[in-house]
């Protein structure tokens, strides 16, 4: 077994999603359980500091800063390593060359999971950046062969507002989760034929039954992309 690095606290609730998931997949594929558990080491930053990186539309400041959490985890044995949250990995181009470690990228892995569906028009809910940006929208575009629709508007501000307001503070709300199923709404309207949460922390708000199309959560994606690997 390979050993898994994640960095993570970015933020802290999705992190514990990952070490669950990932130990209890491997425990499931190892003779169907015993004792067995991940080889996994978790290093963590202060995500007040890349948050306001990011405010700052400095992504050369936040991938400095997780190449250096990433040389830890190679330092410290692991095989290869994770970003624990999607909109870190707009900084994948500060990061992945200044790490000696394979990168499980989480755009790969929620599209090996949109393949599954044989979906080709998906609906993204991230934050903002993700939502805006081109790390996401435009690897599934451009490798994948995908159609993306985002949340607009009202939509897109509710997402995004109640990540950095409540999710990643660990506050998860019933008024709040109804805002993000009329997102769901939406992009099914446009015609998304799956939704991806594109933010680690919304798979702890939303389930299945919010949407009337199959539902990807990425911070579980890429914790089986992640056994996947280490089991190779």
């Amino acid at each position: 077994m390979k050993t898994v690095g994640i960095v993570g606290g970015i933020a802290r609730p999705s992190s514990l999603v990952y070490y669950r998931t990932i130990n209890e997949l491997v425990a499931k594929r190892m003779n169907g359980g015993g004792l067995h558990s991940a080889k996994l080491i978790l290093v963590q930053t202060d995500f007040e500091e890349i948050e306001r990186w990011q405010t700052a539309g400095r992504w050369d400041k936040v991938g400095e800063i997780l190449a250096a959490q990433g040389n830890k985890l190679k330092a410290a044995g692991a095989d290869f390593f994770l970003l624990a949250c999607n909109t870190v990995h707009t900084a994948a181009p500060f990061i992945e060359p200044y790490v000696d470690l394979p990168m499980v990228h989480i755009v790969d892995a929620a599209a090996s999971k949109v393949k599954e569906t044989g979906a080709k028009v998906v609906g993204l809910l991230g934050s903002r950046y993700t939502m805006t940006g081109d790390y996401f929208v435009g690897r599934l575009t451009q490798q994948y062969d995908l159609k993306v629709l985002v949340a607009k508007g009202e939509h897109q501000d509710n997402v995004h507002n109640a990540l950095y307001g409540e999710l990643a503070r660990g506050i998860f709300l019933p008024e709040t989760r109804s805002k993000f199923k009329a997102a769901i709404a939406y992009l099914v309207s446009c015609g998304a034929k799956v939704i991806i949460l594109g933010c680690t922390e919304f798979g702890m708000l939303v389930q299945a039954e919010d949407s009337s199309v199959p539902i990807i959560d990425t911070s579980i994606a890429h914790a089986e992309a992640a056994v996947e690997m280490a089991l190779l």
